[in-house]
C-alpha cells in the first residue's frame, strides 16, 4: 500500500519536474527586459516663472538686460527680453590720448545704442534623456527695436539731452543650458544672434551711416524662480 502512494505522488509531479526542466534549459524569449535609465527627479519644473539678468559680451562691445519667463508645458516656455548694448561701426578705431588719458574715435559723430524689446519661444532639448542639471534650449523670437543716437563729441549730459530716438523691428535666435538643479535659482548662458535692420542709415561715422545692427553676443543668465 504504501508503495503505491509514492508511486502516485510521483506520477501526479512528473509533469510539472519536466515543465520546470524545459523552462530553464529553454527560456522565454518572446519578451525583452532592458535596464531602465534611472534619471532623478526634475525639481526644476516645481516653479514656472523666472525674473532674472542677462550679462553680455558681443562684437559690439558689452550689454546688459532682463528677461522674464514662464512655462507653458514641461518643454515650452514663452520668453521676453530687453537689453541695452553699445552699437559701433566696422571701421572704428580707437585712440588714446596720453596727455588726456582720455580715448577718442576720428571721425566719429554720434555714440549709438541698441535697445531691442524680444519675444518669443524656448524649447528645452533632451528632456528625458539628460539629467535635469543640464538643460540645453533653442529659442527664437521678434519685437520692436529702438537704437538712440547721441552726439559723441559733447559732454555726457548735453549727449543724452540732445539725442535722437530710431525705431525699426527684428528677431533673434540662439542655443543656450541652464546649470543646477535648484528649483529657486536659474544660471545659465546662451549664444545669441540679433538681427536689427534698420531702413534708413543711422552714422556713427560721419558719412558712413548704417542699416544693419546685426550683433552676435554671449549672454550669462541669473535669475530667481517662483
Amino acid at each position: 500500500m504504501y508503495k503505491k502512494i509514492v508511486l502516485l505522488v510521483l506520477l501526479a509531479a512528473a509533469p510539472a519536474l519536466a515543465q520546470e526542466s524545459f523552462n530553464s534549459s529553454y527560456p522565454d524569449t518572446q519578451y525583452t527586459y532592458m535596464p531602465m535609465k534611472f534619471l532623478p527627479p526634475d525639481t526644476t519644473t516645481m516653479r514656472h516663472h523666472a525674473l532674472g539678468l542677462d550679462l553680455m559680451i558681443g562684437n559690439s562691445g558689452f550689454g546688459g538686460g532682463v528677461f522674464y519667463r514662464q512655462t507653458i508645458t514641461g518643454t515650452l516656455s514663452w520668453m521676453a527680453s530687453l537689453v541695452i548694448s553699445e552699437a559701433k561701426a566696422p571701421n572704428e578705431v580707437a585712440y588714446y590720448d596720453p596727455f588726456t588719458g582720455q580715448k577718442f574715435i576720428p571721425g566719429k559723430i554720434n555714440q549709438l545704442w541698441v535697445i531691442p524689446l524680444m519675444v518669443g519661444l524656448q524649447y528645452r532639448l533632451f528632456k528625458n534623456e539628460i539629467t535635469s542639471s543640464f538643460r540645453p534650449y533653442i529659442f527664437a523670437g521678434v519685437g520692436p527695436n529702438a537704437i538712440f543716437a547721441a552726439p559723441y563729441d559733447q559732454p555726457l549730459s548735453y549727449s543724452f539731452s540732445h539725442g535722437r530716438g530710431y525705431f525699426s523691428g527684428g528677431g533673434f535666435f540662439g542655443i543656450g543650458a541652464y546649470f543646477g538643479s535648484d528649483p529657486n535659482s536659474l544660471i545659465g548662458v546662451s549664444l545669441r544672434y540679433y538681427v536689427l535692420p534698420m531702413s534708413h542709415g543711422i552714422e556713427s561715422m560721419q558719412n558712413e551711416p548704417m542699416a544693419n545692427f546685426n550683433s552676435f553676443f554671449i549672454a550669462f543668465n541669473i535669475a530667481t524662480q517662483y
